[in-house]
Protein backbone atom coordinates (compact mmCIF):
# COMPACT_ATOMS: atom_id res chain seq x y z
CA UNK A 1 0.00 0.00 0.00
CA UNK A 2 1.63 3.54 -0.90
CA UNK A 3 1.86 6.15 1.02
CA UNK A 4 -1.76 8.71 1.40
CA UNK A 5 -0.87 11.72 0.99
CA UNK A 6 -3.43 14.35 2.79
CA UNK A 7 -5.15 14.67 -0.54
CA UNK A 8 -5.31 11.25 -1.87
CA UNK A 9 -6.90 10.02 2.04
CA UNK A 10 -9.49 13.11 1.60
CA UNK A 11 -10.21 11.59 -1.61
CA UNK A 12 -10.70 8.04 -0.85
CA UNK A 13 -13.28 9.17 1.87
CA UNK A 14 -15.16 10.99 -0.66
CA UNK A 15 -15.13 8.04 -2.58
CA UNK A 16 -16.31 6.21 0.44
CA UNK A 17 -18.64 8.98 1.90
CA UNK A 18 -19.26 11.26 -0.70
CA UNK A 19 -18.38 13.85 1.87
CA UNK A 20 -15.44 16.18 1.10
CA UNK A 21 -14.70 18.65 4.20
CA UNK A 22 -19.07 19.03 4.65
CA UNK A 23 -19.45 19.24 0.84
CA UNK A 24 -21.90 17.22 0.20
CA UNK A 25 -25.13 16.58 -1.49
CA UNK A 26 -27.46 19.10 0.30
CA UNK A 27 -25.16 20.66 2.53
CA UNK A 28 -26.35 24.00 3.59
CA UNK A 29 -24.75 26.71 1.44
CA UNK A 30 -24.90 28.93 5.35
CA UNK A 31 -23.73 26.18 7.04
CA UNK A 32 -20.73 25.33 4.94
CA UNK A 33 -19.98 29.75 5.29
CA UNK A 34 -20.21 29.68 8.62
CA UNK A 35 -17.34 26.30 8.57
CA UNK A 36 -15.17 28.02 5.76
CA UNK A 37 -16.50 31.67 5.47
CA UNK A 38 -18.17 33.46 2.54
CA UNK A 39 -17.88 32.05 -0.70
CA UNK A 40 -16.54 33.48 -3.43
CA UNK A 41 -19.15 33.87 -6.37
CA UNK A 42 -18.74 32.14 -9.54
CA UNK A 43 -21.98 33.31 -11.20
CA UNK A 44 -25.17 31.91 -12.88
CA UNK A 45 -24.90 28.79 -14.34
CA UNK A 46 -27.98 29.99 -16.83
CA UNK A 47 -28.34 33.15 -18.60
CA UNK A 48 -31.33 35.05 -16.61
CA UNK A 49 -31.56 32.69 -14.07
CA UNK A 50 -30.29 33.35 -10.76
CA UNK A 51 -29.83 29.59 -9.72
CA UNK A 52 -28.57 27.05 -9.65
CA UNK A 53 -25.50 29.29 -9.27
CA UNK A 54 -21.56 28.80 -8.69
CA UNK A 55 -19.61 29.51 -5.51
CA UNK A 56 -16.64 28.40 -4.01
CA UNK A 57 -13.91 27.66 -1.38
CA UNK A 58 -10.74 28.11 -2.78
CA UNK A 59 -10.05 25.67 -5.44
CA UNK A 60 -13.09 24.12 -4.69
CA UNK A 61 -15.97 25.13 -6.91
CA UNK A 62 -19.82 24.29 -6.15
CA UNK A 63 -23.22 24.52 -7.62
CA UNK A 64 -26.32 25.17 -5.25
CA UNK A 65 -29.92 25.09 -5.80
CA UNK A 66 -32.42 28.16 -5.12
CA UNK A 67 -32.91 26.28 -1.75
CA UNK A 68 -29.16 26.55 -1.15
CA UNK A 69 -28.63 23.03 -1.15
CA UNK A 70 -25.09 21.92 -2.87
CA UNK A 71 -26.00 20.31 -5.98
CA UNK A 72 -22.29 19.48 -7.20
CA UNK A 73 -19.02 20.28 -6.63
CA UNK A 74 -15.72 19.81 -8.51
CA UNK A 75 -11.84 19.64 -7.85
CA UNK A 76 -9.14 20.28 -11.03
CA UNK A 77 -6.23 18.20 -9.29
CA UNK A 78 -4.83 18.89 -12.52
CA UNK A 79 -3.06 22.25 -11.15
CA UNK A 80 -0.82 19.97 -8.82
CA UNK A 81 -1.57 22.16 -5.57
CA UNK A 82 -4.86 23.29 -4.69
CA UNK A 83 -6.64 25.38 -1.46
CA UNK A 84 -9.31 23.59 -0.64
CA UNK A 85 -11.64 23.59 2.39
CA UNK A 86 -10.08 21.51 5.95
CA UNK A 87 -11.65 18.92 7.51
CA UNK A 88 -12.63 21.22 10.55
CA UNK A 89 -13.09 25.00 9.15
CA UNK A 90 -10.98 27.04 6.97
CA UNK A 91 -8.61 26.38 3.68
CA UNK A 92 -5.45 24.54 3.25
CA UNK A 93 -3.07 23.75 0.66
CA UNK A 94 -2.73 20.63 -0.70
CA UNK A 95 -0.44 18.77 -3.09
CA UNK A 96 -3.25 17.11 -5.07
CA UNK A 97 -0.74 14.80 -7.65
CA UNK A 98 -2.37 10.98 -7.59
CA UNK A 99 -1.40 8.10 -9.82
CA UNK A 100 -4.03 5.61 -10.61
CA UNK A 101 -1.78 2.80 -8.86
CA UNK A 102 -2.18 5.17 -5.68
CA UNK A 103 -5.26 5.96 -6.27
CA UNK A 104 -7.16 2.41 -6.67
CA UNK A 105 -5.20 0.79 -4.24
CA UNK A 106 -6.37 3.59 -1.77
CA UNK A 107 -9.91 3.19 -2.81
CA UNK A 108 -9.53 -1.09 -3.04
CA UNK A 109 -8.34 -0.70 1.03
CA UNK A 110 -11.08 1.32 1.83
CA UNK A 111 -13.38 -1.25 0.49
CA UNK A 112 -14.72 1.24 -2.18
CA UNK A 113 -16.29 -0.44 -5.77
CA UNK A 114 -16.18 1.61 -8.54
CA UNK A 115 -16.91 1.84 -12.42
CA UNK A 116 -14.50 2.44 -14.98
CA UNK A 117 -15.85 4.69 -18.14
CA UNK A 118 -14.02 5.36 -21.25
CA UNK A 119 -14.83 7.49 -23.47
CA UNK A 120 -14.28 6.52 -27.45
CA UNK A 121 -14.25 10.27 -28.65
CA UNK A 122 -11.72 11.34 -26.19
CA UNK A 123 -8.63 8.92 -25.56
CA UNK A 124 -6.53 9.52 -22.56
CA UNK A 125 -9.32 9.76 -20.88
CA UNK A 126 -11.19 6.97 -18.54
CA UNK A 127 -13.21 7.77 -14.96
CA UNK A 128 -13.77 5.83 -11.85
CA UNK A 129 -17.03 6.39 -11.06
CA UNK A 130 -18.52 5.46 -7.57
CA UNK A 131 -21.97 5.38 -5.34
CA UNK A 132 -20.79 6.00 -2.20
CA UNK A 133 -24.68 6.85 -1.48
CA UNK A 134 -28.23 6.27 -3.49
CA UNK A 135 -28.41 8.72 -5.96
CA UNK A 136 -24.99 10.64 -5.04
CA UNK A 137 -22.09 10.00 -7.49
CA UNK A 138 -18.06 10.49 -7.33
CA UNK A 139 -16.40 10.76 -10.34
CA UNK A 140 -12.14 10.46 -10.41
CA UNK A 141 -11.07 11.73 -13.79
CA UNK A 142 -7.80 9.95 -14.41
CA UNK A 143 -5.58 11.06 -18.12
CA UNK A 144 -2.62 9.42 -19.24
CA UNK A 145 -1.26 13.01 -19.92
CA UNK A 146 -1.76 16.75 -19.46
CA UNK A 147 -1.04 17.79 -22.86
CA UNK A 148 -1.30 15.86 -25.96
CA UNK A 149 2.06 16.83 -27.84
CA UNK A 150 3.72 15.29 -24.68
CA UNK A 151 4.49 11.47 -24.42
CA UNK A 152 1.62 9.59 -22.34
CA UNK A 153 2.37 9.11 -18.43
CA UNK A 154 4.19 5.68 -17.21
CA UNK A 155 1.17 5.48 -14.85
CA UNK A 156 -2.47 7.51 -15.47
CA UNK A 157 -2.78 10.73 -13.40
CA UNK A 158 -5.65 12.25 -11.82
CA UNK A 159 -6.86 15.31 -13.32
CA UNK A 160 -10.51 15.87 -11.59
CA UNK A 161 -12.37 15.31 -8.55
CA UNK A 162 -16.88 15.50 -8.98
CA UNK A 163 -19.54 14.59 -7.06
CA UNK A 164 -22.95 15.41 -8.29
CA UNK A 165 -26.13 13.30 -8.25
CA UNK A 166 -29.93 13.70 -9.16
CA UNK A 167 -31.99 16.64 -9.24
CA UNK A 168 -34.60 17.53 -6.58
CA UNK A 169 -37.55 18.16 -8.96
CA UNK A 170 -39.55 19.86 -6.02
CA UNK A 171 -36.76 22.27 -4.70
CA UNK A 172 -38.73 24.25 -1.93
CA UNK A 173 -36.43 27.75 -2.75
CA UNK A 174 -34.69 29.73 -0.08
CA UNK A 175 -36.86 30.59 3.25
CA UNK A 176 -38.06 33.86 3.08
CA UNK A 177 -38.86 34.44 6.30
CA UNK A 178 -34.85 34.64 7.12
CA UNK A 179 -33.01 37.35 6.58
CA UNK A 180 -30.78 38.14 3.42
CA UNK A 181 -28.42 35.73 3.31
CA UNK A 182 -26.09 37.68 1.15
CA UNK A 183 -25.99 34.96 -1.38
CA UNK A 184 -29.36 36.16 -3.37
CA UNK A 185 -31.79 35.27 -1.70
CA UNK A 186 -34.40 38.41 -2.45
CA UNK A 187 -33.35 37.98 -6.31
CA UNK A 188 -34.72 36.54 -9.07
Amino acid sequence: MPELTEFLRRITALAATGDYAGLRLGASLPELAARHGDPWDGGRLHKGERWPHAFGWGDAWTVFCACRRLRSFSLPAWHGELELPRSASGLETLDTKVTEADLTAALTAAGCHWRTITYPDIPGQRTLELEPAPETRVGLVLVDRLDFDQPAFDDWLLNKVGLWGYDHPDCPGPDRTLPEDGWGATGP
